[in-house]
């Protein structure tokens, strides 16, 4: 048996890299395409967790540098290195001090738990108007780029989030146009 789970690691070791050399050759390509909606999640109640939480969660990048691995070990080959404190993931996965994550894009890696943190933050997936009242026709109070990093301060059952941008706004947005506030 651990015979075959070595051959199993080696082949998808050399698939891996084997991707990773072939785009260092191969010319960039930009993608531009929506955000995947997430879905497909094992549900885990907090009860059977290592950490008491339940599976799925959102959780966020607690530094500036961390690196998403293939598996859960530092032996495992890094996959990606994000590089946004405060980046929102989905936590879809755990065992011991590790968890598998789900980001942004629907990329999967492992990453330690001391990475990340419950502090909830959204990303804007479009450019979005932050209004003074949970309604369409509040007044606007400000307006967040595409890609923006925002606090998430509450969400009611109407659809609306309550965020606070860095600069220290605070307003309300419709919470389809956020990534990062459930429901999961």
């Amino acid at each position: 048996m651990q015979f075959l789970s070595k051959i199993m690691i080696s082949a998808l070791m050399l698939m891996f890299f084997g991707a990773i050399s072939h785009a260092q050759t191969s010319t960039r390509t930009i993608i531009v395409e929506d955000v995947p909606q997430p879905d497909n999640f094992y549900r885990v109640s907090a009860s059977k967790t290592h950490s008491g939480y339940a599976v799925p969660r959102f959780v966020s990048l607690k530094y500036g540098e961390v690196n998403g691995r293939l598996g859960p070990s530092r032996q495992h080959p890094v996959l990606w290195q994000y590089q946004r404190k405060g980046m929102p993931l989905i936590v879809v996965a755990e065992m011991d001090i590790w968890r598998k994550v789900r980001d942004i894009n629907g990329d999967e890696s492992w990453m330690r738990k001391s990475s990340i943190t419950r502090v909830n933050k959204v990303v804007a997936i479009s450019e979005i108007k932050i209004r003074r009242r949970a309604k369409d026709t509040a007044a606007i109070t400000a307006i967040a780029d595409k890609d923006a990093l925002l606090d998430l301060i509450e969400c009611n059952d109407s659809g609306w989030c309550k965020v606070r941008a860095t600069e220290g706004s605070k307003g309300w947005v419709k919470r389809a146009s956020l990534w990062g506030s459930g429901p999961l």
